[in-house]
């Protein structure tokens, strides 16, 4: 491990401060207007909108995108990213590659665990639910029925788990990782915004600064380098030094 990897993995108090009162600033003025941003509505009217008869391709592609078949596919897309890394990158070595990848693993984790525990009793209605007029996919599709809206939109779970793998794989994969993450996180997050599920304000503001405020945490700690001593430890045992030789 080289100093620019130890550098990775170090704490951060200056940043941890200011990433943590950046967070704390944007829920104290959002908080009062239930994490909605002023361009909600009109955002919501423009995307929903153009669904509308006759756009069979267009009505097609977003009921897709709001359906469990496409949420089980960016999770396969993900892993598969990570498995990529793991195996075919040889910039780093084995061990420090499969760290970063148990801390993405992990950021995600604890990201969900927020999100359904931490906002458990917080009801927060899904734009269709409240705004009309309001064009229901499900009138325009036939193949396919998707959710177009929820008591809890608050905040956007695709928003939170894309952009955080974003935040990760630009610090710790590399650029061409995080160039095609970022791409794919918009393709993940905006389904709901045209379906009715989520507000601008539950992605931008919980998917994007739920997600950097559990990257600060992971990132600017020692979070890395406890990962490391973990897997390193898991690895010096038999079968697995033979492994980790191979995938060096």
């Amino acid at each position: 491990m080289n100093n620019s990897d130890q550098k990775l993995s170090a704490w951060n108090i200056k940043k941890l401060f200011l990433g943590n009162l950046l967070v704390g600033l944007v829920v104290y003025l959002s908080i009062d207007h239930g994490f909605k941003t002023p361009w909600d509505e009109q955002i919501f009217f423009y995307l929903n909108g153009s669904l509308q008869e006759g756009r069979t391709l267009w009505n097609n592609y977003w009921a897709f995108t709001n359906s469990k078949i496409f949420d089980n596919l960016s999770g396969l897309f993900l892993v598969s990213i990570c498995l990529w890394y793991i195996l075919l990158n040889r910039e780093s070595l084995f061990q420090e590659r499969l760290a970063r990848v148990f801390l993405l693993i992990i950021s995600v984790v604890i990201t969900m665990i927020i999100i359904s525990r931490g906002f458990e009793l917080y009801y927060h209605q899904s734009p269709s639910q409240v705004l009309t007029p309001f064009v229901n996919i499900n009138d325009l599709v036939s193949w396919i029925e998707v959710k177009t809206g929820t008591r809890k939109s608050f905040p956007s779970d695709h928003a939170a788990i894309s952009f955080i793998s974003v935040i990760f794989m630009w610090r710790y994969f590399g650029t061409p990782y995080g160039i095609l993450v970022s791409f794919f996180a918009l393709i993940n997050a905006s389904p709901r915004l045209v379906g009715g599920g989520h507000w601008f304000g539950d992605v931008a503001i919980g998917g994007v600064f739920l997600a950097f405020m559990v990257a600060i945490w992971m990132i600017y700690t020692p979070m890395l380098t406890l990962t490391r001593k973990i897997v390193c430890w898991v690895f010096a045992k038999e079968p697995l030094v033979g492994l980790s030789k191979n995938w060096k």
